[in-house]
Formats: structure tokens, sequence, C-alpha cells
């Protein structure tokens, strides 16, 4: 009989990357956990063989029906920098769902995690710092886990990091982080990987895998984006972390602008080999620009 994995955060990014590959799979019954039942995100997991249900993250209650009766978890939680606490908050929606995987004695869980940035370097930022808490407590309790550390999403260069136009069909890339090279990944392409995880936990448990699809300076991005996108030209800012904080505003600025600074002083790690070895089609970020020139070009 096939195994039943729970999938929270199906309906955002990275959680539907994995059940949309667990699903094309057919080697697994998929339990996708969202927060509306009606969304059209919802419904298309549904319509491709998903068992969808809410659950509250907030609420053990509505965390153990979600995971009753299932084998595997791929657990992931999200940062609301709109909280009074979001640090506190989300470690507590992490030491929730690790209570109920022990409780449900699940086989092997799929942790979304991060790397210690304010204990490493006192540089705060907290939706990377209450993962790597949520990692150490999933350690502390002995569950039979995979850690996973995502870096740069192509897919940001669509959205919050899309280039700004800077005249004369010139658009600049406002990434700060100068001349260091920066890891980076689709995030579709994250599905693929949790699914080989799964399918072989007697490697995997107990280890942390560190994903790139490469390793590149904002210029080498400009660059293929120039090739691709021609006649328009991307170039660095060569924003600095302080302006990059003042101009993205709002809440979180700091924490993101925290996430640069600790990749420029070298806290990414990422194996790019180990990703190719588990996703042998993953995409370079070339590969992934020709793909999506359509959308970048918009």
């Amino acid at each position: 009989m096939a195994e039943t994995v729970t999938v929270f955060g199906a309906d955002r990014q990275q959680g539907n990357a994995v059940a949309t590959a667990l699903l094309e799979d057919g080697g697994f019954t998929v339990r996708a956990v969202v927060q509306g039942l009606t969304s059209p995100t919802a419904q298309l997991l549904q319509a491709g063989g998903a068992h969808i249900m809410l659950s509250d993250v907030n609420d053990p209650a509505s965390i153990d029906c979600a995971l009753s009766g299932a084998q595997k978890c791929f657990a992931i939680t999200h940062t609301d920098f709109n909280n009074r606490d979001p640090l506190q908050d989300e470690i507590q929606q992490g030491y929730r769902i690790a209570d109920a995987c022990k409780k449900h004695n699940i086989r092997h869980i799929v942790l979304s995690g991060a790397h210690h940035v304010h204990r490493k370097y006192s540089l705060p930022a907290r939706h990377m710092d209450a993962k790597a808490c949520i990692n150490d407590y999933m350690n502390e309790i002995g569950l039979p886990k995979t850690e996973m550390i995502v870096p740069f999403y192509f897919e940001n260069f669509l959205t919050k990091f899309k280039p700004k136009p800077a005249g004369n069909n010139t658009y600049k890339i406002a990434i700060p982080m100068g001349e260091v090279a920066m890891d980076g990944i689709s995030i579709k392409q994250i599905g693929p990987i949790v699914m080989a995880l799964f399918k072989n936990p007697e490697r995997w448990i107990g280890k942390s895998c560190f994903l790139s699809a490469g390793r590149m300076t904002i210029q080498e991005y400009a660059q293929i984006l120039t090739h691709h996108l021609y006649p328009k030209q991307f170039k660095d800012s060569q924003i600095s972390v302080r302006e990059f904080v003042e101009s993205y505003g709002g809440p979180g600025a700091q924490d993101l602008g925290n996430m640069f600074e600790f990749w420029k002083r070298g806290g990414q790690k990422m194996n790019s080999t180990m990703s190719f070895e588990l996703y042998p089609e993953l995409k370079t970020f070339q590969r992934w620009v020709s793909a999506n020139n359509t959308s970048l070009d918009s």
C-alpha cells in the first residue's frame, strides 16, 4: 500500500512543489494541508489526486488530525513579520508539528530548515533563526528527520527581487551581495528533491541537505539575464546591505538584510553536487531563464 505523506503548506510555493511532485510520481498518497479548501491551488491539488485538508498550525488537535495515519511528513513553517513576536510564533508552530510527529510515530520527516544566523554572527534573521531552532528541537526529541536548507529562489527575480528599470533599456538587480557569489535554485524543483529523499530514507535520515543549482555573483546572474532578454541590459546595482534595508522597507527588511550579510560572510555552504545527485534534471539559472524568458520579459 502506498505510504501517506502529510505535506504542510501545500498551498504555498515550497509545499506545493513537494505535493505536486509526489502526486506526479504516483507512488504516494498525498495529504495536502492547506489554508483554504476552495483556493485555486487547493482545487488543483485535489484534482491531481491529493486529499486536501485544513489544519491550523496554532492548534495541536488540528495538527494531530493532519498527521494521524501518515507515515511521512514534509514540515515547513512560515514567518509572519507582522506578528508581535515572529520568531517565537514560528518556533512554536514548529514545536507543535514536531511533537505531533513524535506522537504519531512518523517514520521520516523532511524539514525545510535554515542556518542559525543570530547565534553565529549576532545578526537577527528571524525567518532563518526560527527554522534552525525547530531543527534543533527535532534533533533533541529524536525524530527521524532530514533537514533541507534552500538558497535564494530563482523565482524571486519575478517577484520581490524583480530587476528595476534604470533608463535606456537598463535594469538593475538590488541584491546586496557585492562581489560574493550567491547560491540559487528554482523553488519548483525542490519537490522532486524532497521526493528523492523520501524514497531513500536509509541514506538520508539524520542528514542535512544544502541545496543549490549553482553559485554565481549578482553580475553573473545579470549577464545571463541580458543574454536571454537582449536588448534589455541587466546590471548589479551594487547596493549595500544598509541601503537594501532602507529601500526594502516594511517589517522583515532588517532580517532579509542580515540574511544577505550572513551569506556574504560565507554562511551558505550549499552543495550543488549533492543537489544534482538527488535530482539530475535540476535546472541551472541559465536553463531556468531560458524556460521562463516570457515571464521575465513581461
